[in-house]
């Protein structure tokens, strides 16, 4: 695989804001480095120069390429004990004036892991066509890639273990069905959610909203735009919203060593807002 240099990344991330009003500078460089070379290689490139080439040339290229440099989801219900909380804990608290106008916020959607295991774990408590979900993304091919349903069948097999992980209380071969080349999850599941296109500031954010779920984004960005998005974050969530991250991030403190939010279960990196 090619291997970039920082001067190769620096003008790549030049030219994308000069060109396409995308600023890449708040990634973290080893993160971006990586995808960018992965890029490289699934296009059948031989170097930066290449690349830059392919998207002053190819204008329609672009939203491939955001799309195929962003990290996607893995497995569906990942981390199946975090699911096990939201379903023991986290929802037999809310009521049904709680419920009114419940907003449900997935930020930076690439490959619907996340989406299609939250619409599942909802229908399953009887709370799909109860609640609002939004999903924003930075690519249209992203957006379309997660309403075809597609999935690779070499996440199948982990998925399903993490849904009996979880006890679901169907069977997961129920959620999917099969093609030649992939699996097809049930798009039912996700019609009436709202998809959004947004950029690194999440400048579409869908405001008021009660429950964030935002795992393993973070540590793609460099420690100033990690600040940044957390601060946003706190601003669209509702009073006492509740925001889960990663297992592997954490909430950082700011100058004063305080933070925005409060740990609500630390194990399972969970936070709730604090008014500041």
């Amino acid at each position: 695989m090619i291997e970039l240099g920082i001067v190769d990344i620096r003008e790549i991330i030049r030219l994308l804001q000069n060109n396409f009003n995308y600023d890449f500078s708040s990634l973290a460089l080893t993160s971006f480095k990586y995808r960018l070379e992965h890029v490289i290689a699934k296009n059948n490139l031989n170097s930066a120069e290449s690349l830059y080439r392919k998207l002053i040339d190819q204008p329609d290229f672009f939203s491939t390429f955001i799309h195929q440099v962003c990290v996607p989801s893995t497995e569906m219900f990942r981390d199946p004990s975090l699911w096990r909380w939201m379903r023991e804990s986290y929802v037999p608290e809310l009521d049904d004036k709680q419920l009114i106008n419940f907003k449900i916020w997935l930020p930076y959607c690439v490959s619907g892991g996340e989406l299609y295991s939250l619409a599942i774990f909802l229908k399953e408590l009887d709370l799909l066509d109860k609640v609002k979900i939004y999903a924003t993304s930075f690519s249209h091919k992203s957006i379309d890639y997660i309403k075809s349903g597609h999935y690779p069948f070499k996440k199948i097999e982990i998925s399903q273990e993490n849904y009996k992980r979880y006890k679901g209380t169907d069977e997961f071969v129920n959620y999917y069905k099969e093609d030649k080349y992939n699996a097809i999850r049930d798009t039912s599941l996700i019609k009436n959610v709202e998809f959004i296109t947004d950029d690194f500031n999440f400048n579409n954010a869908p405001k008021n909203v009660k429950l964030i779920l935002m795992r393993n984004v973070l540590i793609y960005f460099n420690p100033n735009h990690q600040d940044k998005v957390t601060k946003i974050i706190h601003e669209n969530l509702s009073a006492s919203g509740t925001f889960i991250i990663g297992l592997k991030e954490q909430i950082r403190t700011n100058t004063n060593g305080q933070t925005l939010f409060e740990p609500v279960n630390i194990n399972e990196s969970v936070y709730k807002r604090k008014i500041v």
